[in-house]
């Protein structure tokens, strides 16, 4: 209510001079919308003076073209009695500019409840849009770059909570930004630094020490579902009224793998430079031992011809034990040569061969010291089986793998019996080694011939893979299988072959 010691003169000098010391543009309209009052803040943004577009509707010179429907709409809602009305449209200024205004309409009525006026006050919000604008696209630029990351970008703040989750982090923890933002960022930590973080970073803010920002981190991460994977952590720290951070985490599973693979391949290949050195080596030592072995044969034979030139009882048994000593040593020069054939460099030359021979003689080398070690060895070579063309010293080479892999399998077992057997089945000849030891794992026996898989601790694991690679380039096929009691069997199976050649099998 007025005070009544006021003048109603003055009260509206008073009224006048608020609203012209106003910075904010302030309008005055009738009920139909006609200009009554415009202030100089008014004057100033639009161009206009007062004189100029006194009684005239704000929408025949202020407002843009294609928005005056609306605004005309708004009006006639306020002054309907509809309370104050908010909108932002354009105003168009006198010199053509146009600036974005956010409008307040407010109907003031009659002592009769009719619509004395409508105060418009209005804010030039045009700096300001645009300045939201460039900060969206800003904001929209610095995601499409953080989307482009090819590792994991997560934004927290100083409690730990997420703000930000990328596109790769979605990928590399297997969850979608929304159902993180918001929860701690010890959600993607294992044990112990679940539990740790918080207090790591509250000692941070309060000491600013910093263990991690700055610099990189190897650690284990955790994804959603609680699989655990090693990563690489760079954290960096940005003032925005508080404090954050930026994580940016790297899945390295499949470089260490890479890694623990090279490391292994390295090692398995100085062990196999070793392996190849020894393999000279042995050829010649075989050609060294072989010169004295052979001189010693020929000076026995000499002595026992001596020998026999007499007929005492003494002469005849000293004959004996000469023939036997010549027997050792002819056999030993045999072992000596075929272990020179084995492991000297030749080319391939495949052959019809009786795999009975190649068989007998790879088990010369192979069963070396078995006897010593309480291996008991049976022989069933089916007689009359079809010859093979084969690379004879390659098949030596797999027979003898899988002989001494079968005495190895053997040293733990009470029971040390191999059995060596030939047969023929299918049109196909078959080799079998048969052993007591404990068989093999279920968990190897499906990747048995991969290579550099071993289960013994000073073993390189190529063996197997060797001669699966040996077999199959003879068109056969290498298998294993675990018996039902103890140990295993493995079967190599070759082409059948007949005196004037390969069979059509």
């Amino acid at each position: 209510m007025p005070d009544p010691d006021i003048p109603e003169i003055k009260r509206a000098s008073l009224a006048d001079d608020l609203l012209e010391a106003l910075e904010t543009p302030v309008l005055i309209l009738d009920g139909n919308g006609a200009l009554l009052r415009l202030n100089r803040a008014g004057e100033a943004l639009t161009g206009y003076t007062l004189d100029e577009v006194t009684g005239r509707p704000i929408w025949e010179f202020l407002i843009a073209d294609d928005e005056i429907e609306t605004v005309r709409r708004q009006f006639l809602g306020c002054r309907a009695g509809n309370g104050p009305v908010n909108n932002t449209h354009f105003w168009i200024a006198r010199d053509g500019r146009k600036r974005l205004m956010r409008c307040r309409h407010t109907a003031h009525r009659t002592d009769a409840g009719e619509t004395g006026y409508v105060l418009v006050i209005a804010t030039d919000i045009t700096d300001q849009r645009v300045t939201e604008e460039k900060l969206t696209k800003s904001r929209s630029f610095l995601q499409s770059i953080i989307d482009a990351s090819p590792v994991a970008v997560i934004t927290i703040n100083q409690e730990g909570i997420i703000l930000s989750f990328s596109r790769q982090a979605e990928v590399t923890f297997g969850g979608k930004a929304e159902d993180v933002i918001g929860r701690n960022i010890n959600i993607l930590m294992p044990e112990p630094d679940r539990s740790r973080h918080d207090g790591y970073l509250g000692r941070y803010l309060e000491t600013g020490e910093a263990r991690i920002i700055g610099q990189a981190r190897s650690l284990n991460a955790m994804r959603l579902n609680g699989e655990i994977f090693p990563a690489v952590l760079h954290v960096s720290e940005f003032q925005n009224g508080e404090n954050i951070f930026v994580g940016f985490i790297e899945d390295v599973t499949d470089q260490r793998a890479a890694e623990r693979q090279l490391s292994e391949t390295q090692a398995q290949l100085h062990h196999t430079g070793r392996l190849g050195a020894m393999g000279e080596m042995a050829t010649t030592i075989a050609h060294e031992l072989n010169q004295p072995l052979t001189a010693a044969s020929s000076l026995m034979g000499a002595a026992q011809l001596t020998l026999e030139k007499n007929t005492d009882e003494r002469s005849a048994r000293a004959i004996d034990l000469l023939e036997d000593s010549v027997s050792e040593i002819r056999r030993a020069s045999d072992i000596i040569r075929q272990m020179r054939d084995f492991v000297r460099k030749r080319k391939t030359a495949p052959s019809l061969y009786d795999i009975n021979q190649v068989v007998t003689e790879a088990s010369t080398i192979a069963l070396i010291g078995a006897e010593a070690e309480g291996i008991s060895v049976t022989k069933n070579l089916q007689p009359d089986l079809p010859i093979s063309m084969i690379d004879r010293i390659q098949i030596q080479q797999v027979v003898t793998n899988l002989i001494r892999n079968a005495i190895d399998a053997m040293t733990a077992s009470a029971e040390r019996h191999l059995t060596i057997a030939t047969g023929y089945r299918d049109g196909m000849i078959e080799i079998t080694v048969e052993d007591t030891g404990p068989g093999i794992d279920g968990a190897i026996l499906p990747k048995l011939f991969e290579p550099f898989l071993t289960t013994k601790e000073t073993g390189m694991g190529i063996g197997l893979s060797i001669s699966k690679s040996i077999v199959d380039a003879h068109q056969g096929k290498l298998s294993a299988i675990n018996k039902n009691t103890r140990g295993c069997i493995f079967t190599v199976s070759l082409p059948a072959g007949t005196r004037n050649g390969l069979s059509s099998q």
